[in-house]
């Protein structure tokens, strides 16, 4: 091994450098631990990601993974400073193009502030551990690249066919807009997953390849994880091989990204 001939001086400012270059790396947010996925807190959970879906339906479903996750870090940033604006009283949503960051956090608080007025509200340190779990729960669905939405999609499942959430999209004078077109890939998966019909499972594998060889993996992506969030039972066979099918088309995405 070749002896290292850098004087004393020259160690110490080598080792002080690199220590600096760690310290300047951004330090990650997201709790990945199951300490705050308690029972208490559930409906904290639950109310917190209403006021994110609800921010997904009013931006018409173009709200991204990336933009939660630098609202959901804004947050905590502004709770553990105190420095969190007072909330308005009006229930109307001003949503303006460019500020859906405010809109996350805003619908976020504001659910909370409804839920709260009735229930239990936990103490400062475990709503920021709600916001933590929930970064760390992206993390782990979060497709790669810059425009995933695999999370909002996920919750999207979730909160609408096992909570029974419903977000509308209304016009100006207060009339239901149109709900978007359904996914070929989503509507043969939901014959396949709830149905168990088996010409639906092969076509959606067949669909599935077919959008991954095409440079769509993203949409695959999407369409499992809204998939998994529809289905009541986590450890069924169907959301293993969407699981499968998942990690699959990201895998496709991390080459095609070279």
């Amino acid at each position: 091994m070749a002896k290292d001939r850098r004087s004393r001086d020259q160690k110490r400012r080598d080792k002080l450098a690199k220590r600096n270059q760690r310290s300047c790396k951004p330090v990650s947010l997201a709790y990945m631990g199951r300490k705050f996925q308690t029972d208490e807190l559930i409906p904290t959970f639950l109310h917190t990601e209403i006021g994110i879906y609800e921010t997904y339906v009013i931006t018409d479903r173009k709200l991204l993974d990336s933009t939660v996750a630098a609202a959901l870090e804004k947050l905590i940033r502004q709770m553990r400073a105190g420095t969190l604006p007072p909330l308005t009283d009006r229930d109307e949503i001003d949503y303006r193009i460019g500020q859906e960051e405010e809109l996350v956090i805003e619908n976020i608080r504001r659910n909370w502030k409804h839920h709260f007025e009735d229930e239990w509200q936990p103490p400062k340190d475990k709503l920021i551990g709600v916001l933590r779990s929930i970064l760390g729960s992206m993390e782990k669905v979060r497709a790669p690249g810059p425009r995933s939405q695999s999370y909002l999609h996920h919750i999207a499942g979730f909160l609408t066919k096992k909570v029974g959430v419903s977000v509308k999209q209304v016009s100006a004078d207060m009339k239901p807009l149109p709900e978007p077109a359904e996914d070929e890939l989503v509507r043969l998966g939901r014959q396949w997953v709830l149905e168990n019909n088996q010409d639906a499972k092969a076509d959606f594998y067949e669909l599935a390849s077919d959008l991954i060889k095409n440079g769509q993996a993203e949409r695959v992506v999407n369409g499992c994880h809204l998939l998994i969030g529809e289905e009541s039972d986590v450890s069924s066979e169907a959301v293993v091989e969407l699981s499968e099918l998942s990690c699959r088309a990201r895998q496709s995405l991390i080459s095609a990204m070279g």
